[in-house]
């Protein structure tokens, strides 16, 4: 999932950089732009999942299990009660070792993210969505070791729940704005596949397209348009239009330097972004990724050709899912 961090409305970078973006706020701690998101949710609804390794998967749980206990904020037990949770939040704490490319080295990617239901305007359907996420990039490094990962858990949780109290106290104090919304600079990824209600994308009025793959962006952004255009997708001239839908390519590398000699770590991605509704408080919209196709690879580095090849198959299978005439 992508944080951008360009000036657009619409996403142009990765939510594979740093989604923690601080804001002002009264409360001794800064705020990220999901502050709303958290606003009149029900944590006694909300599951704790922790993914990190088997040997310390207990501990890290029961860890923020009691951070949570320590800011008297009810976050239920795994076994607490047999009602499936309205809400997941998921501490992701694992690394991928990845000898056989780099030696000694792994893949590193911590994160946290509260999944929920959201509403799609566009077809009034819903899907579970992340509505809050924070997340660092992808690390190739050696061996993460066990205080590295309890930094990561606490200072993820303790985000979360700074802007849970501040969202919160402002709703005690006294009522918000009644058109509370999330920065749309901070898009979301989904958790469950498409209704087929939301493959049509006639019912998509345009279609705002931006590319994100260094210097090579221009000569890949020609070749996308013109395979769009070829599929009938109407495109916007300008990528911050009013009322456009964002497609966003990413077809990024990053130089591993020593840690991975000769390689690069290569990200590709293709994301439809749109406003989606917080399903248990209408108020609150988020731009959320409604379908997206990513993958991360450690490889030589791509030339032109190769991502050009990349962005087709990307686009190819976007298109095969989705009604366009």
């Amino acid at each position: 999932m992508r944080t951008p961090l360009s000036a657009l409305i619409h996403p142009t970078c990765s939510f594979l950089t740093l989604a923690l973006a601080l804001l002002p706020t009264t409360s001794t701690a800064a705020t990220t732009a999901y502050l709303s998101s958290t606003e009149q949710l029900d944590l006694r609804q909300v599951q704790l999942i922790v993914i990190a390794p088997d040997k310390l998967k207990a501990a890290l749980h029961n860890r923020a299990m009691t951070l949570f206990a320590e800011a008297g904020l009810p976050i239920p037990g795994s076994q607490s009660s047999r009602t499936p949770p309205s809400a997941v939040l998921t501490l992701t704490l694992d690394s991928r070792p990845i000898d056989d490319l780099c030696p000694g080295k792994v893949l590193y990617a911590p994160s946290l993210a509260l999944t929920e239901p959201v509403t799609l305007p566009r077809t009034g359907s819903t899907i579970r969505n992340t509505t809050w996420l924070i997340e660092t990039d992808k690390e190739v490094r050696g061996p993460v070791d066990d205080e590295r990962i309890t930094t990561d858990l606490d200072a993820f949780i303790r985000q979360f729940i700074t802007d849970y109290q501040t969202a919160n106290r402002q709703t005690r104090e006294g009522p918000t704005t009644p058109d509370v919304s999330v920065d749309p600079h901070f898009p979301l990824r989904p958790s469950i596949p498409q209704q087929e209600a939301d493959r049509d994308l006639r019912k998509i009025r345009v279609l705002s397209l931006s590319i994100l793959a260094g210097q090579w962006s221009s000569a890949l952004r020609a070749d996308a348009v013109r395979q769009l255009t070829a599929a009938g997708v109407r495109l916007a001239p300008n990528a911050g239009e009013d009322g456009a839908i964002s497609m966003s390519l990413e077809l990024t590398q990053r130089a591993l330097d020593d840690r991975c000699p000769g390689k690069v770590l290569y990200e590709q991605g293709l994301y439809l972004v749109e406003q989606v509704r917080v399903t248990r408080r209408p108020l609150v919209t988020l731009w959320s990724d409604t379908w997206l196709q990513e993958s991360v690879r450690i490889v030589p580095p791509r030339s032109l050709l190769e991502l050009e090849a990349d962005q087709r198959l990307l686009l190819d299978e976007f298109l095969q899912s989705h009604e366009t005439k």
